[in-house]
């Protein structure tokens, strides 16, 4: 009912009525012990005033990128997108045969694959499916409407995954800022946490560079997709071993979430 709604009623104002519903949810919500739980792992010095209002714009913010989700193909560059250091991304992808990505649940995160599709690359992107097999397929149905190719994180999924490493032109995205209790043990602000590490093992099996790409939202449905420089096989090894990688690429994701707090999903039990 709401996809079809948000979908007759547009862009800019689908991402208001979620952010609506969503302040209004967020106020109630159980998951707000988690939401303070993890700000006080993350900002322990962060007064309770600040954190309130992190909470607050949270929950706005996260019913806008659920707003936003029938309407990403009316997201353009140039009108709503806002590229940065487009070079980072072309110039690995032009270099080598194969690309990985990661990113965070920042920003609108689904838009961070836009300029490749947009540039004639092909990307795809590891996900985990919901547990409801409806919103699974609508999901699906709205991603590959936009162009990305799909992958079920699970056996089937490395296995797929490995396929694609194996042709020229095949490209895999990721987030990785979510707990996956198979995963190495890293440090995420300061606290062991589980992290998904499968980015690292392709990098160091088919001599991938890792691209990091973050979107940030900087007013109501425009957003800022900024790519950094791209860390190669070279700069891996001297990083050292699958763990001391994670960490590192850790560190990029804070940086992320310091510089924008209210646009990343606290209500995931990263530290548990």
């Amino acid at each position: 009912f709401f996809f079809y709604l948000f979908k007759i009623i547009g862009l800019k104002a689908s991402s208001l009525l979620g952010g609506i519903i969503f302040s209004i949810y967020g106020k109630f919500s159980k998951r707000n012990k988690i939401v303070h739980k993890n700000l006080n792992i993350a900002f322990p010095k962060l007064n309770e005033r600040r954190k309130k209002e992190i909470i607050r714009k949270m929950w706005v913010h996260f019913g806008k990128v659920i707003g936003e989700y029938p309407n990403l193909n009316k997201l353009r560059i140039g009108e709503n997108i806002l590229i940065q250091n487009e070079n980072n991304l072309i110039e690995p992808l032009k270099k080598n045969s194969n690309c990985l990505f990661f990113s965070a649940h920042i920003g609108n995160w689904e838009l961070t694959s836009h300029l490749l599709i947009k540039r004639g690359f092909k990307i795809n992107f590891i996900y985990r499916a919901p547990n409801n097999k409806l919103v699974d397929e609508l999901l699906s149905k709205i991603r590959t409407g936009y162009g990305v190719g799909l992958i079920k994180k699970g056996n089937e999924g490395a296995r797929q995954c490995l396929k694609i490493l194996n042709m020229k032109g095949g490209h895999i995205g990721m987030l990785i800022d979510q707990k996956m209790n198979d995963g190495v043990k890293t440090i995420f602000f300061n606290k062991c946490v589980m992290s998904p590490s499968a980015i690292v093992k392709f990098a160091v099996k088919f001599n991938c560079p890792i691209i990091p790409a973050v979107c940030t939202r900087f007013k109501s449905t425009s957003f800022k997709i900024s790519y950094l420089k791209p860390i190669t096989p070279h700069k891996l090894k001297q990083i050292g071993n699958e763990a001391q990688i994670m960490n590192h690429l850790n560190k990029i994701v804070e940086g992320w979430i310091k510089k924008n707090p209210e646009q990343w999903i606290w209500f995931h039990n990263r530290w548990k």
